[in-house]
């Protein structure tokens, strides 16, 4: 099977998850309980994320790239192999939360918005909100979280996409959990997992000592995320790949200048393989960056004529933030179709 029929495949698939998460799964419901607790609460105009949380201070040195002490022959060369991240233990909070399975980094942004809807700046957030249960007036996390969770077994009965959508909440905090992110009661304790306690997320908690979250004030170092990433639904829509590349271009790149990003930013400060590459190539189908090409580089991120030892010139990339205004389901459903009859990332027409 060739590239262009696998992407062409996989822009299939996905296309038809997102018609289900609109369809079947409350999309509709869950952009408007997200839209009125941000009405009825502060709303503020950007969400900030404290800079440690999606990326390093500084750039780890080569010898912390590997799980353990390696001679120099063993290395991937007199530097690490571009194409690899470093290892766990060096990864800044949001690269840890970027796994194969589950909603931990989509529920934990939802949470920091959440807080930030609720509490003020400098004010530790108290969250009251159940995972299911609920009053005739309140919001339940099954309201606030769309997720592409299928039903056990054959039957589609609303009760059992409900229960896997629990169990998915469950997973995501524990996970958060054993990275410091969250506070959760006793294991075995009955309902650990309600009312759970953001911990701060710019890596200062740990088995030690837990610091409390607090919504970060004006003068802290923080990234700004406008609030309808939020609100029109990127955080669901988006992968987690093509969430961690645009926190990493909303950090690194700005509206104003195109702007180039190295490898070692990419792996060392962000802790992101090379596979988000392709994620890149997907913010710029939806237009929330745009890319500068350099005329020898292909659209797969390979080189033509280049051979070893050379310097090539990276994409410069400038931010849209504007694009964030649209319906996220729209946008990436039309890139996705496209993808689907190219084989290969491309802007629909119009939009």
């Amino acid at each position: 099977m060739t590239e262009t029929t696998q992407n062409q495949q996989r822009g299939r698939k996905r296309a038809e998850r997102l018609r289900v998460l609109v369809r079947e799964r409350g999309l509709p419901e869950v952009l408007a309980a997200t839209e009125k607790m941000w009405s009825n609460g502060h709303a503020p105009n950007e969400i900030s994320l404290r800079t440690l949380y999606v990326r390093n201070l500084d750039i780890p040195d080569v010898d912390l790239w590997v799980p353990f002490p390696v001679s120099a022959q063993l290395r991937f060369g007199p530097e690490v192999d571009e194409r690899k991240r470093p290892a766990s233990h060096v990864l800044p909070p949001m690269a840890r939360l970027i796994v194969s399975q589950g909603v931990a980094l989509q529920f934990h942004l939802t949470s920091l918005f959440i807080a930030h809807c609720q509490s003020s700046p400098g004010r530790t957030w108290d969250n009251q909100i159940p995972l299911s249960g609920r009053t005739p007036d309140s919001v339940n996390w099954l309201d606030l979280m769309a997720v592409s969770a299928k039903s056990s077994g054959s039957s589609a009965q609303a009760s059992a996409y409900t229960r896997n959508k629990l169990r998915q909440f469950r997973s995501a905090l524990g996970l958060l959990a054993r990275n410091h992110l969250v506070d959760l009661g006793e294991p075995g304790s009955v309902n650990r997992y309600e009312g759970f306690r953001l911990l701060s997320e710019d890596a200062s908690s740990s088995s030690v000592g837990a610091v409390e979250y607090r919504v970060p004030r004006g003068d802290e170092d923080a990234l700004k995320i406008p609030f309808q990433f939020f609100t029109r639904g990127w955080v669901h829509v988006l992968t987690k790949s093509e969430i961690a590349a645009f926190l990493m271009c909303r950090q690194l790149t700005s509206e104003e200048e195109y702007r180039s990003i190295s490898w070692k930013e990419r792996a060392g400060l962000f802790g992101l393989s090379r596979d988000v590459y392709d994620a890149i190539q997907a913010l710029d189908a939806y237009r929330l960056i745009n890319i500068m090409r350099p005329r020898d580089r292909r659209e797969d991120g390979t080189w033509r004529g280049f051979s070893s030892g050379g310097q090539p010139f990276s994409n410069q990339i400038r931010l849209n933030l504007r694009g964030l205004w649209k319906p996220a389901h729209e946008v990436v459903e039309a890139a996705v179709m496209k993808t689907a009859a190219l084989g290969k990332w491309s802007r629909p027409l119009g939009g």
